[in-house]
């Protein structure tokens, strides 16, 4: 195969992807050529099925699932450019109370794919609707692996995933009261 060729290949993934499945989810390329494919909770599972099973995707492996809060999200506390490189800075101004004030959802369980037969890796963003009971399906019954993910993102989130057959606290105490990666 050509260097013209394997480049080329994450695109026609991409349109494999968008053809099979229209308008169930969103594609989007991002920094170093990422793709992230943006899914619905209720298209989420046969989505997942689709991209693991179907000769074109065979994305047998999941590599991650983790949870993202977006509170706050696009609010820079950091002074990346004048900071100095003398150390740890961190200039920043204390708030009182952060808001949430970017439109959308704020908690998204993120799933990470790999496709070893055809050298490609994918992203996989799926929002929780309700920011107060964050819930997206479970995968577990799909990827094996997704077992400890997500009960990590239920954990360190409070994200539930519906279907999960053991979700209970992995890193925390059984005690522990809240979600410790929440940015409330």
């Amino acid at each position: 195969m050509s260097q013209a060729d394997a480049l080329s290949e994450p695109q026609s993934h991409l349109e494999a992807i968008t053809s099979r499945f229209g308008d169930t989810v969103a594609v989007f390329t991002q920094g170093a050529g990422d793709s992230t494919l943006l899914v619905a909770p209720d298209d989420w599972l046969e989505v997942a099925t689709a991209l693991r099973d179907e000769p074109q995707f065979d994305f047998a492996l999941l590599m991650d699932v983790c949870g993202v809060d977006y509170l706050g999200f696009g609010q820079d506390e950091w002074k990346a450019d004048s900071a100095t490189h003398t150390g740890f800075s961190r200039g920043v101004s204390a708030r009182e109370n952060i808001h949430h004030d970017r439109d959308g959802p704020r908690f998204a369980a993120v799933y990470h794919l790999l496709s070893c037969t055809h050298n490609t890796r994918l992203r996989v963003r799926v929002y929780a609707p309700d920011d107060d009971a964050p819930r997206v399906p479970s995968v577990h019954g799909i990827w094996n692996s997704a077992d400890w993910f997500e009960r990590e993102a239920f954990d360190m989130y409070g994200i539930l995933f519906d279907g999960h057959p053991d979700l209970r606290r992995l890193l925390t105490d059984y005690g522990f009261v809240g979600h410790p990666f929440r940015k409330d």
